[in-house]
């Protein structure tokens, strides 16, 4: 790795903690584990501390992409309508190495408060209820972390793609959009436009492998099989989709044999298309730009 695109990173996370924008998302998502936790010990409740778990897949899939989201909308178009990107092309780092800096730099961030977020979870495991389900917590917290990182290099990678502040928050905001409010509505509509009714519980192959792409759900399908209990993903349902097939996963819709792009494993390929295309696709863009 070019020494400048560390560079880059390092300044980008000492500035996020300068601005406290480091401080506002751990004290968002620690808030969240901390009032979660203290919640359920408090009513009494007979709940394990692997339940506990799945309990927090809510609020982490509502906040994180949030949080990623303008954490990275600016981070590269904001340097560039200001004009400081031309002072800083002026100086060794070229634009390979802004752009990939600034992901890394902002991952940082965005990661930093993930794992602070978990730390404070296993502690408050071992004190609340007495044990920790180490392999659990550790897996839901790689996950977690991937889907933060997917959501952060989302952001950079329009931030890179786009000229002015107004047209990267368009985009950020629209895509959020598209995952929670949209989702069915451009999917489940052009089915029944094709078919006739809206999808059923054994929906064509191409429908059940664009249900995979949405990375909320592929992040809330894959915790499922690491928590006790199952994550249900926050997403707008407008009644175009069978109800009984809106509760399972792709690859219990297809049944016996299902191909391996509806495997739940495979939502780890979704989080990671999530992460690598958006910031190619900036790049290249960005590479091109006339600043």
């Amino acid at each position: 790795m070019s020494s400048h695109i560390t560079t880059v990173a390092r300044k980008e996370f000492e500035d996020a903690g300068r601005s406290k924008l480091l401080w506002v998302l751990v004290t968002l998502l620690v808030g969240i584990v901390v009032v979660g936790y203290t919640a359920v010990w408090y009513t009494g409740g007979d709940v394990a501390a692997d339940e506990m778990l799945g309990f927090l897949g809510l609020p982490l899939q509502t906040i994180i992409p949030i949080a990623a989201l303008i954490t990275g909308y600016m981070a590269v178009v904001g340097e560039r309508r200001s004009g400081s990107m031309k002072l800083l092309l002026g100086l060794p780092p070229n634009r390979t190495d802004v752009v990939f800096g600034k992901v890394l730099g902002r991952m940082a961030v965005v990661g930093a408060a993930i794992v602070l977020a978990f730390l404070v979870a296993l502690v408050l495991g071992a004190a609340f209820f007495g044990s920790v389900p180490l392999t659990d917590i550790l897996a839901f917290a790689a996950l977690t972390l991937l889907f933060g990182l997917s959501f952060a290099g989302l952001a950079v990678g329009v931030s890179a793609g786009v000229d002015s502040r107004g047209k990267s928050m368009a985009l950020v905001v629209g895509l959020y959009m598209i995952f929670v409010a949209l989702w069915e509505l451009l999917t489940a509509g052009p089915y029944y436009l094709i078919y006739g009714d809206g999808p059923p519980v054994e929906a064509q192959t191409w429908y059940l492998l664009l249900e995979q792409f949405n990375p909320i759900t592929s992040y809330t399908t894959m915790a499922s099989n690491v928590v006790e209990g199952e994550v249900i993903p926050f997403a707008f349902q407008y009644g175009l989709e069978d109800w009984e097939a809106g509760q399972m996963t792709p690859a219990e819709r297809y049944g016996d044999g299902a191909p391996f792009y509806l495997d739940d494993w495979f939502g780890l390929v979704v989080l990671v298309f999530w992460l690598v295309v958006p910031i190619a696709i900036g790049y290249y863009r960005f590479k091109r730009a006339d600043l």
